[in-house]
């Protein structure tokens, strides 16, 4: 604030000499050359502090987007996918990209010279004071403070325009995504026209929503400008008559008075940019202090200082007890047991929707149990912090997410510093180097969005090598070849024979093929485990008999 202010003390001195040049032609002397050199030095220093206030300001927007982008990105690692299954991924994009830009702009390029806009016209009128006439100055400081209270009472008017704007156009964004994400969906399905039909309709919604506040600020732009300008430009010439005919002004003083006027209508500059971005801009802000806000379902332990017991072979893993219900009351777990010991491979078969997913959650440590304890390494979850618990646990789910972006880049999500030697060792294991070696560009090779560009088998086997790269001492398995063909999964299977070795493993199907021999077989039903599970030479698995169940 201190430079703009420094640019009002220029641009005044600037006026000054104006005045001062003025009445030298009046007078018929020669204008000197030390008001000519002052107040073109004065012009050059209004200059250079504009321009050093908006340079200022477009860092400090881009500093504060690219922290309020940050903010929204750690509350969604925070609440991690348990806590933000009801959420539109359109709604958390816009949050971090659009409410983030505004919110940049409002703070870095609008909040620090509304402020000095609004505070220099005090400086102007000392200014007045002391170089023209006192008793002006005081005339025209009433004046001064109508502009920021009636800018107060616009916004207090149109403040509902601002987040009916915000809210319709959070909820075209996320529509939007889901249409672009389903697009495929929507063409098979025959319902690409009626989706159309509704993306326009809410557009529509949003374009009335930004023609409310057009209004609004149409509204207030010509009260500022018929009103306030007019008002204030005519005060100051009507004092600066009274002056000069009083002899208490020049006739060049009087003219600069009516220059500084001017500086006096800054605040009502600002009101243009108000509704734009002032307002917007605190609507967004509000936005993603309120999602910041979020508790995670499951937090941090506020003593962190133990660690769970690894060994060679793996990590011991245990569920004492384990009940479980979703937050809308849905029971999955009533008491379920499981002891694994380090290096030991157990499959977990049971029907769909019988909680096997859950329990592969519990381990992650997405969920924490309503009762009981799941234990990893001699240490409950409750008490690990999350990332303790995502550093003892590599998951390969049965759908796999790969980011746009090249193979190498896929698999550093997992090894941020991994060499390309470490990546080859990894996608050997895996059963994919060769397919990797095959491709014109190797490590290079763009995957396309979500992975598009590889096969399943080969997407699937990209998920086994970054579960390598973990370097987790126990791998969850969660129907890992549930969405692949019947060719790829014989490549599959191997891979994760080979990524399973020294570390404990999990796997979760309910495919019989899925269970490889020499695998401890257990069987969810009824939320509890039943150990008394064998598989036949074929690989299936029959129903538990009553003794297993008891």
């Amino acid at each position: 604030m201190a430079v703009a202010w420094a640019a009002t003390l220029a641009t005044a001195g600037v006026f000054l000499v104006v005045g001062t040049l003025l009445d030298d032609a009046l007078e018929g002397r020669t204008p000197g050359a030390e008001p000519l050199v002052l107040g073109l030095a004065l012009a050059v220093v209004a200059g250079i502090a504009q321009g050093w206030v908006v340079r200022e300001g477009a860092h400090r927007q881009a500093d504060i987007e690219s922290e309020a982008r940050r903010a929204v990105v750690r509350t969604v690692t925070d609440l991690g996918p348990a806590a933000l299954v009801g959420e539109r991924t359109g709604r958390i994009v816009s949050t971090a990209t659009d409410a983030g830009e505004r919110v940049g702009i409002n703070r870095g390029t609008f909040v620090a010279p509304a402020i000095a806009s609004v505070t220099s016209p005090l400086i102007v009128l000392v200014v007045v004071a002391v170089m023209l006439d006192v008793r002006t100055a005081l005339l025209l400081l009433p004046a001064v403070p109508l502009a920021p209270v009636v800018v107060g009472g616009f916004q207090r008017l149109f403040q509902r325009s601002s987040t009916d704007y915000r809210k319709a156009s959070r909820r075209l964004a996320a529509s939007f995504l889901d249409s672009i994400q389903g697009l495929t969906t929507l063409r098979l399905l025959g319902a690409g026209e009626r989706r159309a039909l509704e993306l326009a309709a809410a557009a529509e919604r949003v374009r009335r929503a930004v023609m409310r506040m057009l209004l609004g600020n149409q509204l207030i732009i010509l009260v500022a400008d018929t009103v306030f300008w007019m008002g204030f430009v005519g005060l100051a010439a009507w004092l600066a008559t009274l002056g000069v005919r009083d002899g208490a002004l020049t006739p060049g003083e009087g003219f600069a008075l009516v220059l500084l006027a001017t500086l006096l209508l800054d605040p009502l500059d600002r009101i243009g940019q108000f509704f734009y971005i002032g307002m917007a801009g605190r609507a967004a802000g509000k936005e993603i202090a309120a999602f910041c806000a979020r508790e995670p379902l499951v937090a941090d332990p506020s003593d962190a200082g133990r660690t769970a017991d690894v060994e060679e072979a793996g990590i011991a893993v245990e569920l004492d007890a384990v009940t479980f219900a979703y937050p809308d009351g849905t029971p999955v777990l009533d008491g379920a047991r499981l002891t694994v010991a380090p290096g030991e491979r157990v499959a977990l078969v049971g029907r769909s929707g019988e909680g096997k997913s859950t329990i592969a959650d519990l381990l992650a440590g997405t969920w924490l149990p309503a009762a009981g304890e799941v234990r990893l390494g001699g240490v409950a979850t409750s008490d690990l912090p999350r990332a303790e618990v995502r550093r003892l646990v590599a998951t390969v789910s049965q759908s796999t997410y790969l980011f746009t972006g090249t193979l190498a880049e896929n698999l550093r999500l997992a090894a941020p510093d991994a060499t390309d030697d470490v990546l080859w060792a990894a996608l050997e294991v895996a059963h994919l180097a060769g397919d990797v070696r095959a491709m014109p560009r190797g490590l290079a090779t763009p995957v396309g969005e979500r992975g598009l560009s590889l096969s399943g088998g080969q997407a699937q086997r990209l998920a086994i090598a970054r579960a390598v790269l973990r370097d987790a001492p126990m791998l969850v398995l969660d129907e890992p070849t549930a969405q692949i063909d019947l060719a790829s999964e014989a490549e599959v299977t191997a891979a994760l024979a080979a990524a399973s070795v020294g570390r404990t493993v999990l796997t979760i199907t309910h495919r019989p093929s899925a269970v490889r021999p020499g695998d401890r077989v257990v069987r969810l039903a009824a939320g509890q485990i039943d150990d008394a599970v064998r598989v036949d030479a074929a690989g299936a698995t029959p129903a538990p008999t009553e003794e297993g169940r008891a």
